[in-house]
């Protein structure tokens, strides 16, 4: 086999392991998972409590942020991850991404922007509902989702216009399957955002109706919620990136890359979306346009390792005849 060949199959076996269901092998293995958290200032968020957990009921792991808002996994298997990130004072922060077993171990990499939770800030001074509401999440994190529920909705009856319960009380009924009840709660959210003019939350209420479409698949509607999302919050970036990685991990590749391509003409200068763009180019075959978004990315990362990786994976494309 002449080595243009070798270089040709190599790619192809590339591909076909980022083509593997959501679902496969979501568990232990050899790969690594590492990122960061910053607020919207780019300052490092430390001390927050990171959970990864694998699709349809896979391995659940925690770790937490060191003093440069870092945070690392290792011996996971291939598979969709959910990574969320929580921190006192900041809103929860969430993506969704696919680990993989890249050769040499190299690591999987992705990044978490969280936003800071100003009337949660104002409102929630009584220590012990605080310390409630951080049981509640715990319990959700260990999917206690009964257990959870009974915290959420008691701290919404004692606090009805701290409005963010009502995304916890969604996401609770979303994960046990319970949708019409998880848009209820959401649309509670979305009323109470728009009596406070909050046109974050109204949008963040819009793609949580969205999702819960998503996983019932009902791709056009799903379209229509997160579409209405990002009209009425447009230059939130962050919003399009995790819409665009909630299709993504739906294996839903075109649209995935329709709203990698709004986060980037939101914030050129965020490299994030211009990778996730190349894997998703390479999950539809499109070579050359992966390696075109692997080429912006470069030009606006800042990270020697993921540089490397993505340089060697241009490398290797620009071989194939």
């Amino acid at each position: 086999m002449n080595r243009t060949n070798r270089k040709f199959w190599a790619i192809l076996a590339c591909v076909l392991v980022l083509s593997v269901s959501a679902y496969a092998q979501a568990g232990r293995g050899k790969a690594r998972l590492s990122g960061t958290v910053t607020n919207e200032q780019g300052e490092p968020v430390t001390d927050a409590d990171i959970q990864i957990e694998f699709d349809k009921g896979g391995l659940t792991d925690k770790t937490k942020t060191n003093n440069k808002g870092e945070f690392f996994f290792i011996g996971l298997g291939t598979g969709t991850v959910r990574v969320t990130a929580t921190a006192d004072g900041y809103l929860p922060a969430s993506t969704i991404l696919r680990v993989e077993q890249l050769r040499d171990g190299a690591r999987n990499f992705t990044s978490l922007v969280m936003k800071e939770d100003k009337e949660g800030k104002m409102r929630l001074k009584d220590a012990a509902a605080l310390e409630e509401l951080e049981q509640g999440n715990q319990l959700f994190n260990e999917r206690k989702f009964d257990e959870a529920l009974v915290i959420f909705e008691d701290f919404a009856a004692q606090n009805p216009n701290v409005y963010q319960i009502y995304f916890n009380i969604g996401d609770v009924f979303r994960e046990k399957g319970e949708f019409d009840k998880a848009n209820e709660q959401y649309l509670i959210a979305q009323a109470k955002a728009r009596e406070k003019a909050d046109v974050v939350l109204q949008a963040r209420a819009l793609a949580s109706l969205g999702e819960v479409c998503l996983r019932q698949e009902k791709f056009k509607e799903a379209g229509d919620y997160f579409t209405q999302s990002i009209a009425l919050n447009p230059k939130d970036e962050i919003l399009a990136y995790n819409v665009a990685e909630i299709f993504f991990g739906r294996n839903q590749t075109d649209k995935a890359i329709e709203y990698y391509k709004l986060a980037t003409q939101i914030k050129p200068e965020w490299s994030e979306p211009y990778e996730k763009m190349g894997y998703a180019y390479l999950n539809k075959g499109d070579m050359k346009a992966a390696i075109g978004a692997f080429q912006d990315f470069l030009k606006h990362n800042t990270d020697e390792t993921k540089a490397q990786i993505v340089q060697g994976l241009i490398d290797s494309l620009s071989g194939v005849k």
